[in-house]
């Protein structure tokens, strides 16, 4: 188990954890709101707004922002030791998945899912998920009327968002069965230990060049969703994992990852294994969430 600082150093070293403490300091938002989901949720996609890779300059603001933050280390560990955030590396709430498409958007059985299915495709390198998977995310402990109601809201409510749904969105909650085996990722290295485990060397092209120059970074190898298939049922990744995880390199011997395409507490399904749907009402336009963009 990593100790206290070694945790706190995984924030302070981590982009988006980074710029999320950065703008909360900016904002003046306390040790209180931060323990409010929505409010961190709100933030974390927020700070992603100057890290997105293709902005230009997200290998220059990742280095600023870490830079920012190395005075908040106070602030930092009193909100990651604060119990009432330890759901942000809760592993997966199985009776709180919400799954949201849009009209345009693939219409996929979530009880009727295909498993993966031979080697990744150069996409599914690329883009690090399984190209026929669902996608949900979990319902925050929210009040009824709070629109941020998990992290894809926040990620559409930003308007930043490579997925732009068009509206109204469809909402469902799933049902988990307590069976289902789910690989959680809540750091970089989680994140590494299974393309190490699933990873095949001979599909990987080698770093994308675009993103290299873009961004400077070498997404590495990603795990063939099809052998990840024959052992998990899905893929978590935890908020703290998102925060940690993201735009982190982590390497070993054999080679160097860094998670670069999942935006938001999410986990990718690969199997279905959910009890039951139950409809929500729609969206009929972007959720309101506060705007707490400050430029780095």
């Amino acid at each position: 188990m990593p100790t206290l600082d070694t945790r706190v150093d995984d924030f302070m070293q981590a982009p988006v954890a980074a710029a999320m403490f950065v703008l909360a300091d900016r904002l003046g938002l306390s040790v209180e709101r931060l323990a409010e989901p929505a409010t961190a949720t709100v933030l974390a996609s927020t700070a992603q707004r100057d890290l997105n890779p293709w902005t230009g300059q997200a290998a220059a603001n990742r280095v600023r922002v870490l830079a920012l933050a190395q005075p908040l280390r106070d602030l930092v560990t009193a909100v990651v030791t604060d119990p009432r955030n330890a759901w942000w590396s809760a592993s997966l709430d199985r009776r709180a998945q919400l799954l949201l498409t849009g009209q345009d958007d693939p219409q996929r059985d979530p009880l009727d899912l295909q498993t993966p299915q031979g080697p990744n495709d150069a996409w599914e390198i690329y883009a690090q998920k399984p190209l026929r998977s669902i996608v949900t995310s979990t319902e925050l402990p929210v009040a009824r009327d709070e629109p941020i109601r998990s992290g894809a809201h926040a990620e559409i409510s930003s308007g930043i968002s490579d997925w732009a749904p068009v509206y109204p969105v469809r909402q469902v909650r799933l049902s988990v069965s307590a069976t289902a085996r789910v690989y959680e990722v809540d750091s970089a290295a989680d994140w590494h230990r299974l393309v190490q485990r699933y990873g095949d060397a001979a599909t990987h092209p080698g770093l994308d060049e675009s993103l290299r120059d873009a961004a400077g970074i070498d997404n590495g190898p990603a795990p063939t969703w099809s052998a990840v298939a024959d052992n998990y049922d899905a893929v978590h990744l935890t908020f703290a994992g998102l925060l940690t995880g993201l735009y982190v390199p982590h390497t070993t011997e054999e080679f160097s990852t860094t998670l670069w395409a999942w935006n938001w507490e999410s986990t990718h399904w690969l199997r279905s294994v959910f009890i039951s749907g139950t409809p929500l009402d729609e969206l009929p336009q972007a959720p309101e969430g506060p705007d707490y963009h400050r430029p780095l």
